[in-house]
C-alpha cells in the first residue's frame, strides 16, 4: 500500500534506539512514506505522539490522513475528461486518500498516445472498484496516527521542533528523483502546495547540523561523513551491489548489516591443473549460490557480484572448466547481455577463457536464455573493464565477436574506477553447436599453454 525504500535492517536500528529515548513527542523529517513512523507507531502504539513532515503530494496527503486533517486535494478541470471517473472515488477522506495511492501506479500515463496507455488506462478503470474499494479499506482500518504534520521546508520545521526533543531522518538528498516519483498526482490534482528552497549542498549541511544540535537523535545518509565518525551508529548495505547507508546517531548501540550470499557446492569435480581437455563438451544449469561459489573461486574480487537471469556451468567430459550466465536484453531486445564469463583458473590452458565465450554463444546456450525468457534471442552483448585498447578473451579467435565501442576512462566517466578502458563486445548466439566449438577451439587455441610458473 505504501511505496517505501527504507530497508529492514534500518528501521531495527530506529526501532531500537527510540527505545532508550526519555517519554515525549518524537518528530521525524522528511517523511516520505512514512516508514519510520509506522516503525515508531510498532513500538509505542499511538502512546507517545510522533509528527511527521514533508513536501511531495503524495506525502502531504498521507501526512494530513494521519493526522485528521482536512485532505485539500480536488481534480483539475482539465483532467475531467479523463478521470471524471474518479469523483465518486474522492467524497470520503479514506476514499480520496486511496485514489491518491493508487493514482502512483497510474497517473503517468494519462494524456499519453499509444496502444500501451490506453490499454493499460483502460484495465485500471475496469478494475478500479475492486483496487480502491481493497484501498480503502486498508485505510479505514489503519491504526498508525500523527500527532501533527507539517507541510514545508524541512529546515523551517527543525527550527521548530523544541530543542530537547528526538529528531529521526533519512533526507532524500536525491531531491528531483523523488520529486518526479509523484509529479503524476501534482499534475492531476488541485492542491496547497507548500513553499521550499531546492536542497543544495549548503542546504544538506544546514539539515545536518539542525539534527545534531540536540540530545536524541538518528540520520541515516547514503555518504560517509568523517567528521561523524564518533557517531557512527550503523552501516546497512542489505545487497552486493547496493548503496549503504550510514546511520549517524547522539548515542546508543553499533551495528553492521552486509550481505550475506548463500553458496551451494557443484557436485561436479573441475578440471586439474595438468589434465588435457576431453572431446564433450556440455552445459549445465546453475542454481544461483552453485553460481555464487564458483564465481567467488574464480573470478576478480574487484568485480561485484550480480543477480543472473540463468547462469550455466560448462563442463568437458563430465569435468567443470568454467562457468556463464546471462542478464535479459538490455537495448536491443534480441541480445542478451553476456554478465559473467570465466574459465577455471588453474589449468594449462592460456586461452581456456576463449572457449567458455565460445560455449556462452551456442546453440545450446541459445535455447537455455530464449527459454528463460520466452522469446526469441539471437545476440549477445558484454562489457570488459582493461587497461588494453583491446580484449585478449574476446578479441580475436572467435567467430562473429566484433568490438563494437571504445570508452577511454574520463572524469565524467570513469567507467569501473578502475581500469583505463570500458570495451563493448557482441556476437551471435547460435552459430555453432558445443561440439563444433570445442573442435574449433581445440585447432585454433588449444595447443596455446601456460608456462608452468603462469599458474
Amino acid at each position: 500500500m505504501f511505496h517505501g525504500s527504507i530497508p529492514a535492517p534500518l528501521r531495527s536500528i530506529i526501532y531500537e534506539h527510540a527505545g532508550a529515548w526519555p517519554e515525549g513527542d518524537i518528530y521525524v523529517g522528511c517523511s516520505g512514506n512514512f516508514t519510520i513512523e509506522r516503525v515508531l507507531h510498532a513500538r509505542f502504539g499511538n502512546s507517545r505522539p510522533v509528527h511527521g513532515n514533508d513536501i511531495q503530494a503524495y506525502s502531504c496527503a498521507l501526512g494530513w490522513f494521519l493526522a485528521g486533517d482536512p485532505l485539500p486535494y480536488v481534480l483539475r478541470p482539465e483532467y475531467e475528461d479523463e478521470l471524471g471517473w474518479l469523483q465518486p472515488y474522492t467524497e470520503d477522506r479514506a476514499d480520496l486518500m486511496a485514489t491518491l495511492m493508487l493514482g502512483t501506479r497510474f497517473l503517468q500515463w494519462v494524456g499519453k498516445d499509444g496502444a500501451y496507455f490506453q490499454r493499460m488506462m483502460q484495465a485500471t478503470q475496469d478494475q478500479w472498484p475492486r483496487m480502491h474499494d481493497k484501498t480503502a479499506t486498508k485505510l479505514r482500518g489503519l491504526e498508525t496516527r500523527l500527532g501533527s504534520f507539517f507541510a514545508g521546508d524541512v529546515r523551517d520545521y527543525l527550527d521548530q521542533v523544541p530543542p530537547d526533543d528526538p529528531v529521526v531522518m533519512f533526507p532524500p538528498f536525491y531531491a528531483k528523483d523523488y520529486q518526479s516519483q509523484f509529479a503524476s498526482i501534482g499534475a492531476a490534482f488541485d492542491w496547497p502546495e507548500p513553499s521550499f528552497d531546492e536542497l543544495t549542498e549548503d542546504g544538506k549541511e544546514r539539515i545536518i547540523e539542525q539534527v545534531q544540535d540536540r540530545p536524541n537523535w538518528v540520520l541515516g545518509l547514503h555518504i560517509e561523513r568523517p567528521d561523524l565518525r564518533h557517531r557512527l551508529a550503523g552501516v546497512v548495505q542489505t545487497a552486493n551491489r547496493g548503496l549503504p547507508i550510514y546511520v549517524y546517531a547522539a548515542s546508543g548501540p553499533r551495528r553492521i548489516v552486509r550481505p550475506r550470499q548463500p553458496v551451494e557446492p557443484i557436485r561436479m569435480p573441475k578440471i586439474g591443473q595438468d589434465e588435457a581437455l576431453g572431446d564433450r563438451m556440455s552445459l549445465h544449469v546453475l542454481t544461483g549460490g552453485q553460481f555464487a561459489a564458483v564465481r567467488s573461486q574464480f573470478m576478480s574480487k574487484s568485480i561485484k557480484p550480480g543477480s543472473p537471469l540463468i547462469a550455466c556451468g560448462v563442463a568437458v567430459d563430465g569435468k567443470l572448466i568454467g562457468a556463464f550466465a546471462y542478464l535479459p536484453p538490455k537495448f536491443d531486445p534480441n541480445t542478451a547481455y553476456l554478465m559473467s564469463d570465466f574459465p577455471v583458473s588453474w589449468t594449462k590452458y592460456r586461452r581456456l577463457a576463449k572457449l567458455i565465450v565460445m560455449a556462452a554463444s551456442t546453440k545450446e546456450a541459445q535455447l537455455l536464455v530464449q527459454r528463460s525468457l520466452s522469446k526469441r534471442i539471437t545476440g549477445w552483448a558484454t562489457t570488459a573493464f582493461t587497461d588494453r585498447p583491446n580484449s585478449a578473451k574476446y578479441g580475436r579467435g572467435i567467430p562473429g565477436v566484433k568490438l563494437q565501442k571504445r570508452t577511454e576512462a574520463s572524469a565524467k566517466d570513469p567507467g569501473d574506477g578502475i581500469h583505463r578502458y570500458q570495451l563493448q563486445y557482441g556476437g551471435p548466439l547460435g552459430a555453432y553447436t558445443l561440439a563444433e566449438a570445442l573442435d574449433l577451439w581445440k585447432r585454433k587455441h588449444g595447443s596455446d599453454m601456460k608456462k608452468e610458473d603462469e599458474r
